[in-house]
């Protein structure tokens, strides 16, 4: 509901920011072609009263927006670039359109755009600087239209045609260009407001999302504890119930005239006393390598002659349970550095886990194989395999398949979480993939010695 409720918020904070930058995009483009129209009007008003030439109608000043920040206007007329620096810096003040802008006049002759200017590298009001501080009115008066008309004859050698870069337009003659290269400055100016409160919301949604992000993780570990504590409690209690149920037939001093009897319930002692000394091992293990000053005692080590070993060790230590082991080594003679205790315990975790998760007679393959700088162990067996969703689960502490209400194998979810780290402290890599006989196959890369 939380999450729900911040992507509403995010939804609506979005909407409103596009709807007031499109309201004032569409206002930009309104007070642009307003200001523009009036520009081409003044121009038109000026040659006929100036030139005696014909005013146009107001229909044949066209302003047509080319591109975002491009604009033509239509005169359809003679156009004086002094006085259209002037018209264009009045009407643009008188409707706030503060924000820098390139203008260019098209030149029949040479079919450029021509008489270039902007109002950033020199001052737009220069000739008409006396006439704009008196007024804001966008007309000149008689005088001061003659006065234009006898400065323009003066400067017209000295005025001489320079082309620029604005894109011409083809369905007009007599016409300019107006163009804006930093329009954004505009929408920042009055957005600025919007963007604050944006950056308010982001910062606090992130905090939120972190604080969510917090809370489900200790609600997950709390969960994996209360299992783990669950499968404790019960993995000792049922051997230590065994063996208290064993010492109390012992202490019968009849039991003595019943020796089958009595070696049935001695084996019964040594078996529960070995199944709560590997429960305790396992702790053992999670304590020590969770030190962070763990010290492995490296040995240059026989990694063939290392595993057929430890797999007959694993074998002494499986009270009779039914199951095949098999060695493939296709390198002759690979020597590695490693702690030998702990890669055999390493070992024995992969070999626990593959016959424990087995519904039929449990069939393990290991191989050794060599590759240009690092040798490959494969542990592949003929288990029930690890969905490919848990796989990278696997090998959390505490972690275990989920097997719905059916709980048929007991464990503390260490084991995989031992290996992993053993393996990242001695610089070996480990991971599990399916393998053709719908089983599990887990990879140790480890790299070759330096001798």
């Amino acid at each position: 509901m939380a999450i729900v409720s911040v992507l509403g918020i995010l939804l609506i904070q979005f909407f409103f920011l596009k709807n007031s930058y499109d309201l004032n995009e569409k206002q930009f483009h309104l007070q642009t072609t307003s200001a523009l129209r009036s520009v081409a009007s003044q121009i038109n008003e000026y040659n006929n009263k100036v030139y005696d030439h014909p005013s146009k109608p107001m229909d044949q000043c066209q302003v047509e927006q080319i591109s975002n920040n491009y604009y033509v206007v239509n005169v359809n007329n003679v156009i004086d670039p002094n006085l259209l620096e002037h018209f264009l810096t009045v009407e643009f003040k008188k409707r706030n359109l503060n924000l820098a802008f390139e203008y260019a006049i098209y030149d029949c002759n040479s079919k450029q755009m021509v008489h270039g200017g902007s109002n950033v590298t020199r001052d737009p009001a220069h000739y008409y600087s006396q006439s704009t501080d008196k007024t804001d009115s966008t007309c000149c008066s008689a005088e001061e239209l003659m006065y234009d008309k006898h400065y323009n004859k003066q400067n017209k050698v000295e005025k001489k045609k320079k082309a620029c870069n604005l894109p011409t337009c083809e369905k007009y003659t007599y016409y300019f260009g107006v163009h804006f290269p930093d329009r954004s400055q505009f929408y920042n100016s009055r957005l600025m407001a919007w963007y604050f409160l944006n950056g308010i919301l982001f910062f606090v949604v992130i905090f939120f999302g972190y604080a969510l992000y917090v809370i489900i993780k200790q609600k997950q570990l709390s969960e994996i504890q209360k299992n783990f504590i669950n499968n404790l409690t019960h993995e000792f209690k049922t051997p230590i119930a065994s063996i208290d149920l064993a010492a109390k037939v012992l202490s019968n001093p009849k039991i003595c005239e019943q020796p089958e009897r009595l070696a049935e319930y001695v084996r019964i002692v040594g078996q529960q006393n070995k199944r709560l000394s590997a429960h305790v091992e396992k702790l053992l293990q999670m304590a020590t390598i969770e030190k962070t000053k763990l010290q492995l005692n490296l040995e240059q080590t026989d990694l063939h002659l290392f595993i057929a070993e430890s797999v007959k060790e694993f074998k002494n230590s499986q009270n009779g349970r039914v199951y095949s082991v098999r060695i493939e080594s296709l390198v002759d003679h690979a020597i590695v550095t490693a702690d030998k205790l702990h890669f055999s315990n390493l070992i024995f975790n992969i070999l626990d886990n593959a016959i424990k998760y087995c519904d039929v007679e449990p069939d393990i393959i290991i191989r050794l194989e060599e590759s240009k700088n690092q040798y490959l162990i494969s542990f592949d067996d003929n288990g029930i395999g690890i969905p490919k969703d848990y796989r990278k689960k696997i090998f959390n502490r505490f972690y275990r398949v989920p097997t719905g209400n059916v709980h048929d194998v007991k464990g503390f979810g260490l084991g995989l979480d031992y290996v992993q780290k053993i393996a990242h402290r001695h610089g070996w890599q480990i991971n599990v993939i399916d393998n053709s006989r719908k089983g599990s196959t887990f990879i140790l890369k480890i790299k070759k010695s330096v001798l």
